[in-house]
């Protein structure tokens, strides 16, 4: 469990019964990079899936992290914070307890796929030890291309961020 320094809030691996605040969250992104509620259901049940939420009174962010056997490297699939919450560290808090769930399982690295124009959660990104390492042109179903960022969890490396 992590505590965030600005708030009463903690992360913690989310439950079955986390299920609707998940849903709820999804709802701050455009519809068609939404995850629906039956892939939200089979995340959490599945072996290698990690959700984290950041919890105070209420759910207040989430995070999807994918692994592959065998694979060095961890896939940040989805981060969502409350937009009630912007501000409070939330995100920040997730992606270090993203970074440190991946280690302990042995990756070497995580990777995400972010909007080309969002730069709110592109800033997060960097300022959280991501590089940009490409680009997946019309990579979302509306056309618009996708960065694709990586973050070195391998002490000594130059982007190494705890």
């Amino acid at each position: 469990m992590t505590s965030l320094p600005s708030s009463a809030n903690h992360i913690r691996p989310a439950r079955p019964d986390d299920l609707d605040a998940i849903e709820a969250l999804e709802a701050s992104f455009p519809e068609d990079d939404r995850v629906s509620r039956a892939n939200l259901r089979r995340q959490l049940a599945s072996p290698s899936v990690t959700c984290l939420v950041s919890e105070g009174q209420s759910i207040e962010g989430a995070a999807v992290l994918l692994f592959r056997r065998g694979a060095e490297t961890a896939r940040l699939y989805s981060i969502s914070v409350s937009p009630n919450a912007f501000g409070k560290g939330i995100g920040r808090a997730l992606i270090d307890a993203c970074k440190r769930t991946a280690r302990e399982r042995g990756c070497q690295r995580i990777r995400l796929e972010v909007r080309a124009s969002n730069q709110r959660a592109i800033s997060l990104y960097e300022r959280s030890g991501f590089c940009v390492i490409g680009m997946k042109p019309a990579y979302y179903d509306d056309g618009e291309d996708a960065l694709q960022m990586e973050h070195s969890l391998c002490h000594g490396s130059p982007d190494f961020h705890e």
